[in-house]
């Protein structure tokens, strides 16, 4: 399954402590990292993944190693470019699954991400280059399809739906490639990159839900 956001070692636990006032701009003070995450209430019916846990990282040359495991086709050349001259900060990545029982490769799951930068035109460049790399054909022979969706509520918003099924993994995809389905939202706050990424077998989500799990993960962080 394609996954373009990183995981990314874990460093130290956060405090979580309550959302401060706006920026003059008009976006909200940054949350702790802690809270940088798609919740329990804003993805109802979820779990915390018991294999993708939580990470985060500070250090520069780790994540632009692992987004680069983890990106469709990736260029580090251009890679560490792009996030060099947004001037990167920290990421991190949290996991949560449906369902009372976690089953890899078959339970649906909703993972959401932050990138920040050191300015909001810094989360703009990265946003744009992560919604690029998930629109790339895969290298090789491959059976996923990608196109895009309205995200009109959230700044800067954008959405990928991509999807493989059966049939076309049967035609044109290779034998390690499974089917799935996936709505990604992305969108910015300040000079941060946020993403969520819904994904299941195909059937199993919808771009509604993803919609609506972004629209409360965006409230929340900016007190929206």
């Amino acid at each position: 399954m394609r996954v373009a956001i990183p995981l990314l070692a874990a460093l130290a636990m956060f405090t979580l402590v309550g959302c401060t006032s706006g920026d003059d701009d008009g976006t909200a003070t940054p949350v702790p990292v802690g809270q940088r995450f798609v919740t329990a209430e804003e993805a109802p019916g979820t779990r915390p993944d018991p294999v993708e846990t939580r990470q985060t990282t500070e250090d520069f040359d780790e994540f632009i190693a692992t987004l680069s495991e983890r990106a469709v086709d990736p260029d580090k050349e251009e890679m560490t470019e792009v996030f060099q001259e947004a001037g990167f900060k920290s990421a991190g990545v949290d996991t949560r699954f449906y369902g009372e029982t976690h089953t890899p490769g078959k339970s649906t799951h909703a993972v959401s991400s932050f990138i920040e930068l050191e300015s909001q035109d810094g989360a703009t460049s990265a946003l744009d280059w992560l919604e690029t790399d998930l629109r790339k054909p895969c290298p090789g022979s491959c059976a996923v399809r990608t196109s895009t969706f309205d995200v009109d509520d959230l700044p800067g918003g954008r959405g990928v739906h991509a999807s493989a099924t059966a049939e076309d993994i049967e035609r044109v995809g290779t034998s390690d490639q499974r089917p799935f389905e996936s709505y990604w939202v992305g969108f910015t706050n300040g000079d941060i990159a946020y993403t969520v990424d819904l994904f299941g077998r195909p059937g199993s989500v919808s771009e509604e839900q993803a919609l609506e799990i972004a629209s409360a993960y965006h409230d929340r962080l900016t007190g929206g």
